[in-house]
């Protein structure tokens, strides 16, 4: 492990010499090389051509306008832990906040019911947005403390209903006026291509120097500014700026670090039991 310390020192110290606009730092992935780091973290399973169209998948909409900046008041930061489940957090973080804006209270749900009981993805070893939206749809949400997370693959079982129901989900344009319009009235789910620069990241706008046709991590996006887009993780409050990152903006290529290679979605028909405390 001290060699890969080391190595992971060297590289830090290389990136914050390049000052790209963000800041580097030792963190709780500083032991692992970065195929281990990936391995355990970056599963998200990229989109595959032969994908069909599937439940409640609306047409995308193009929003040509940009107004201001947004920066949502999304619901707490968690952790995935050494599981490759970022593709739930990503899911959940967004039907969380639609519920929040919807009723004003914050509800936690159970990222360990999709890593055990969604069958088209694969548990801790990677897994779709919208693969995890379809097997939710119509059915009860459990809550996490009563379906707690244990970052790791499970058995799938019952726990106690939030109350929270998803009817489907809505595809966004893929480009930057998509992105935008979509966050003037939520946060999104969005998949990135994390690269070390991801795994040693502690503060400031990441220089979109990845503009990569290919993903591997699912996060939720919850605002832009003119100059980057910000991104709530799965990495516990530990890690980047509160458990955030901020990436800067591109229309090149795939656009940051991939943003624009697959769709943003939005979770739809999110509904809350009024008679459920959740």
């Amino acid at each position: 492990m001290e060699g890969k310390y080391n190595a992971n020192v060297a590289e830090i110290d290389a990136l914050n010499v390049a000052d790209n606009g963000a800041m580097f730092a030792v963190n709780q992935f500083s032991g692992l090389s970065f195929d281990e780091f990936a391995a355990q973290y970056l599963t998200a399973t990229p989109m595959e051509s032969s994908d069909l169209p599937m439940l409640d998948e609306v047409e995308e909409t193009q929003v040509d306008a940009e107004v201001g900046g947004v920066d949502w008041a999304v619901t707490p930061v968690k952790d995935q832990g050494s599981c490759g489940s970022c593709w739930a957090f990503g899911t959940f973080g967004a039907i969380e906040h639609a519920h929040k804006q919807k009723t004003g209270a914050t509800v936690s749900l159970a990222e360990q019911q999709l890593v055990d009981c969604d069958t088209r993805s694969n548990g801790c070893s990677g897994g779709r947005p919208d693969w995890a939206i379809n097997y939710l749809a119509g059915k009860d949400i459990y809550t996490t403390a009563s379906y707690p997370y244990v970052a790791r693959d499970g058995t799938c079982k019952s726990g106690t209903a939030s109350g929270v129901q998803v009817a489907g989900y809505s595809r966004v344009t893929k480009s930057e006026s998509g992105l935008t319009g979509a966050l003037a009235s939520s946060s999104v789910t969005v998949m990135v291509y994390a690269d070390s620069t991801f795994q040693h990241y502690s503060s400031g706008v990441l220089s979109p120097s990845t503009t990569t046709c290919s993903l591997n991590h699912a996060v939720l996006a919850t605002g832009y500014d003119t100059g980057y887009w910000k991104i709530k993780n799965s990495w516990g409050t530990g890690w980047g700026e509160s458990g955030y990152i901020r990436i800067g903006r591109t229309t090149s290529g795939c656009g940051p670090y991939g943003i624009f290679y697959d769709y943003p979605i939005t979770p739809t028909g999110v509904t809350s039991s009024a008679d459920v405390q959740v």
